[in-house]
C-alpha cells in the first residue's frame, strides 16, 4: 500500500481537488468527513462530473467534491493479501482501495501500486498481457466525444493516430485537466461553442512514451510506476500501434502470478 493515504474534505471544491491530486501526482483523493471515510473521488468521477449539463455553467469553486465522489468506497484491511486486493480491484471495477485498521485509515492500495509489483516481472513480455486493436482517436476529433468513449467504454486512455501514426495519447486526467480549465476560462455565454471546438489536438500528451510487444513486462511496469503514467501505447517492431497496456492489466498479471 501507499501510506499515508492522501485525503480530501468532502466540503471541499473541485478545483482544490484537481490541485491536489496534480501535486501530489495521483488520480484519485480519500473523501473524509470529520475524520470518518465517506467516498472516494477520481479523475474519472471528475470527468464524469465536470462534463454534466448540471454543472456546465457552475465555476468550479461552487461544485463540492461530495457531488462527484463515489460514495461508501470498499476498504480493506492491511493483512489481507496483496492477491486478494487485486481480486477486490477487479472484481468491482475499482481502482483503489482504503486500509483500514481498528477505524483508523492508514493507507491505500491502487492499481499503480501492482505496477510496482509487476516491475519484479521480466519473464513475461508486453504483447503476452496488452490489450490488442484498442480504440483509436484522431488528433481533429472533438473532446466532448472522447469524454463520451472514456466514459462509456470504461478506458483509462485512447491512442492518437495521425496518418495512421501513433502521434500522441489522451488519458482521464488530460480530458479532466482540460475540462477543469474551460469551466474556469471560459465565459458562460461562451461555453456552448467553445466546448464543441475543443479538440484531442489541444489536450492531448504528445509524443506518446510507447512500450513494444517484444519488452519485458518489468521495464514497462517499472516506467509506469515512476512516471505515472495509467496507461502505454505498444507499438510491434514496424513502431505501428498494435495495442494498449494499462495498470488494469498489471493488476491482473499480478493477480494471477502473486
Amino acid at each position: 500500500m501507499s501510506s499515508p493515504a492522501i485525503c480530501v474534505d468532502k466540503d471541499e471544491s473541485i478545483s482544490g481537488a484537481i490541485e491536489r491530486m496534480e501535486k501530489e501526482r495521483i488520480s484519485r483523493l480519500v473523501v473524509l468527513e470529520g475524520g470518518r471515510i465517506v467516498g472516494i473521488v477520481t479523475e474519472k468521477d471528475l470527468v464524469r462530473e465536470l462534463g454534466s449539463a448540471r454543472t456546465y455553467r457552475l465555476p468550479l469553486s461552487r461544485i463540492h467534491v461530495s457531488s462527484a465522489m463515489t460514495p461508501d468506497p470498499v476498504t480493506v484491511a492491511p493483512d489481507i493479501t496483496a492477491k486478494r486486493a487485486a481480486e477486490l480491484m477487479l472484481d468491482h471495477n475499482i481502482s483503489g482501495l482504503p486500509v483500514v485498521e481498528e477505524g483508523r485509515l492508514i493507507g491505500i492500495v491502487t492499481k499503480m501500486d501492482f505496477a510496482r509489483v509487476c516491475a519484479g516481472y521480466g519473464d513475461v513480455y508486453v504483447g503476452q498481457v496488452m490489450q490488442s486493436g484498442p480504440l483509436t482517436v484522431p488528433p481533429t476529433d472533438r473532446v466532448i466525444h472522447v469524454r463520451k468513449l472514456l466514459l462509456e467504454e470504461d478506458l483509462l486512455a485512447l491512442p492518437v493516430l495521425e496518418e495512421g501514426r501513433i502521434s500522441g495519447i489522451v488519458t482521464m486526467r488530460d480530458v479532466a485537466r482540460a475540462l477543469a480549465s474551460f469551466h474556469d476560462v471560459v465565459p458562460d455565454r461562451y461555453k456552448p461553442e467553445r466546448i464543441k471546438n475543443l479538440l484531442v489536438g489541444d489536450i492531448m500528451t504528445r509524443p506518446a512514451v510507447c512500450a513494444r510487444t517484444d519488452q519485458p513486462v518489468s521495464d514497462a511496469a517499472a516506467l509506469m510506476f515512476e512516471r505515472r503514467f495509467s496507461a502505454m501505447p505498444v507499438v510491434n517492431l514496424d513502431g505501428a500501434l498494435v495495442g494498449l497496456i494499462t495498470k488494469t492489466e498489471l493488476t491482473e498479471l499480478a493477480r494471477e502470478r502473486l
